[in-house]
């Protein structure tokens, strides 16, 4: 294409999860949630980034139809920042509402990461899911800031309302209808507003 009409842009966002299948939500977290068994890949205080889905493709859309304003730009979704406490106390809340009550209540686990490394060593797949780990121990956010400069306010469905969407989407809970509330950019998202930061990736 002519010089300087090709425009380049980098979007990172959290774990996807929303929409379907495939993420760490639907494979881990809430696997056995029907048995009452959640597992959760990291300490439950660490702040982790998480994107939905239908959000993100907004997101996608305003990008393509802003002004170009320079050649490259490398951008952050913030999407939802949570700890693990605070995303284990939504999905049970919303599992809950759904009809699944665990007899001797629900039961918290963490992933196995010693097994992950071991099975890494002949499974390429499993070898870089244990180089990500650190993703889980170490906090995290993301600063979309600057994604908001160019889009304009962004707007994001709140934890509970996609974490109940998804559920539904994985066929956890029954179907219903989806509350229609969002807050805009700038609003604390689950716990993260004293823990909002610049993050690579």
């Amino acid at each position: 294409c002519a010089a300087g009409r090709l425009q380049g842009v980098v979007l990172r966002a959290g774990d996807f999860y929303g929409a379907g299948r495939g993420s760490w939500l639907d494979q881990a977290i809430v696997k056995n949630a029907a048995r009452g068994k959640l597992v959760y890949p990291g300490p439950l205080d660490r702040m982790h980034a998480w994107a939905y889905l239908p959000d993100l493709a907004r997101v996608f859309v305003a990008l393509a139809s802003a002004p170009q304003r320079s050649a490259f730009e490398q951008l952050h979704f913030e999407g939802h920042s949570l700890d693990g406490r605070a995303l284990l106390a939504l999905l049970e809340g919303e599992l809950g509402a759904g009809g699944i009550h665990p007899q001797r209540g629900w039961q918290r686990s963490s992933l196995p990461w010693g097994l992950i490394r071991a099975v890494g060593v002949v499974h390429p797949m499993w070898r870089e899911l244990a180089r990500m780990r650190y993703l889980w121990s170490v906090s995290h956010a993301l600063d979309d800031h600057g994604l908001a400069a160019i889009t304009g306010p962004l707007q994001t469905t709140p934890p509970a309302d996609a974490l109940r969407a998804a559920l539904q989407a994985l066929g956890l809970i029954a179907p219903g209808d989806v509350g229609k509330t969002q807050r805009t950019n700038g609003a604390t998202h689950g716990v993260a507003g004293a823990h909002r930061m610049e993050a690579s990736g």
